[in-house]
């Protein structure tokens, strides 16, 4: 079981990011974003649903041309070959979101409880900056 601070050092974000390369279109990752902001509820919104969703906001940030700097090769690569386009509308979901992660999710609170707490906010922190970038 793979699991770190990453949003691609998880079981789950791998396993998806593993499947959209393989054989996912393009319209997976918004479909995955508006899924989970559709569905989000603090309480009940699995740690599984938050890491694909993390994995989906990294995939916007890259679309801007700022991408985290772990990006899976093969996942650049998809995304090149899938000519995704910047859309302001998918970024600021991808805040919402998130932002929704960060105040209060079973993820958060997974993190709260250990010692890597800090370092994983940093790295939220880190991707709310480069999606609000430029």
């Amino acid at each position: 079981m793979a699991w770190g601070i990453s949003n691609f050092e998880n079981d789950s974000a791998q396993e998806w990011v593993e499947e959209l390369v393989e054989k996912g279109k393009a319209a997976a990752v918004a479909k995955e974003i508006d899924t989970f902001l559709k569905n989000f509820k603090p309480s009940e919104t699995d740690m599984m649903t938050c890491c694909c969703f993390l994995a989906a906001a990294e995939i916007i940030a890259a679309v801007k041309d700022d991408p985290a700097d772990d990006i899976p090769e093969d996942l650049e690569d998809w995304i090149k070959e899938n000519k995704l386009k910047n859309d302001e509308a998918m970024v600021k979901k991808a805040i919402d979101g998130l932002n929704k992660i960060t105040r209060g999710s079973e993820l958060k609170e997974m993190y709260e409880g250990s010692h890597l707490y800090d370092d994983w906010m940093d790295v939220q922190k880190d991707l709310l900056t480069r999606l609000k970038r430029g």
